[in-house]
């Protein structure tokens, strides 16, 4: 005997799985890749796209290319059924696809920020403080928050496993509460 399935459970997920996607949209990714990604990762079984259109609201339109990208981001796996329907169920270290899609995207763009701004110091120490169109004060004061964006960048993804990775973030959290 199977037990109902709580509209309010549903709705509560639909909510959270959209949140998780405006989430994500800030690092690049579509406001569906979250909704799918937080539903799959949930899920007690793997789903099919017929399943996330349902769970989620969406055409199959708006689903299938997500669940492409998604795959290839190494997000979530691809399983066929005896009956040829694809399923779909998260990869099993989140925490490395993570850092693995941080070494990708978000290094390369940090190092051609440093680089430009490597650049811009260059030609305003030529021209002195007095002719610049910068302000040499200012220019320092990014210079070090591109520095730091670095190293932050750089501790996360030298953390070695998913528990030291797990222990730092639950240390971090802990700070911010207090």
């Amino acid at each position: 005997m199977s037990v109902p399935t709580s509209h309010t459970e549903i709705n509560k997920l639909r909510d959270l799985s959209e949140s998780i996607g405006d989430f994500i949209r800030y690092w690049g990714f579509r406001r569906i890749h979250g909704q799918i990604w937080t539903q799959v990762f949930l899920s007690k079984s793997s789903l099919s796209g017929a399943e996330l259109t349902q769970r989620l609201g969406v055409s199959k339109a708006l689903i299938s290319p997500a669940l492409s990208e998604l795959e290839s981001y190494g997000l979530i796996l691809m399983h066929e059924d005896g009956r040829k329907t694809k399923r779909y169920s998260a990869a099993p270290n989140v925490i490395q696809v993570i850092k693995d899609i941080l070494k990708e995207r978000e290094a390369k763009i940090i190092a051609n920020t440093k680089d430009q701004f490597e650049e811009l110091a260059k030609v305003s120490q030529k021209r002195g403080d007095q002719v610049s169109l910068v302000e040499t004060e200012k220019l320092k004061e990014l210079g070090d928050m591109i520095t730091l964006a670095q190293f932050a960048l750089n501790f996360i993804l030298s953390q070695s496993d998913e528990d030291s990775l797990a222990c730092w973030t639950e240390e971090a959290l802990k700070n911010l509460s207090e």
